[in-house]
C-alpha cells in the first residue's frame, strides 16, 4: 500500500527509474542469424506493472468501449 500511497502523492517527483524498460531478443530457433530470427520482448519494472493493472482495473468501468 506504501507504493500506491507514494505515487498517489507524488511525492518522489523523479519516476525515470519507475518508467524504465529493457528490450530483450529472444531467438526463434537455434543459430538465429538475421533480425527476423528474433522474437523482442519488453521487460518493464513490476511496480510499473502493478501501477499500471491497478490504474486499468479502476478505469475499465468509467470507460466504455
Amino acid at each position: 500500500m506504501a507504493v500506491f500511497h507514494h505515487f498517489y502523492n507524488l511525492a518522489v517527483g523523479d519516476f525515470a527509474a519507475l518508467n524504465s524498460a529493457m528490450v530483450v531478443l529472444l531467438p526463434k530457433k537455434d543459430g538465429a542469424t538475421s533480425m527476423a530470427d528474433y522474437r523482442p520482448i519488453s521487460l518493464i519494472h513490476s511496480i510499473a506493472k502493478l501501477i499500471a493493472k491497478v490504474l486499468s482495473m479502476r478505469l475499465a468501468p468509467v470507460i466504455s468501449t
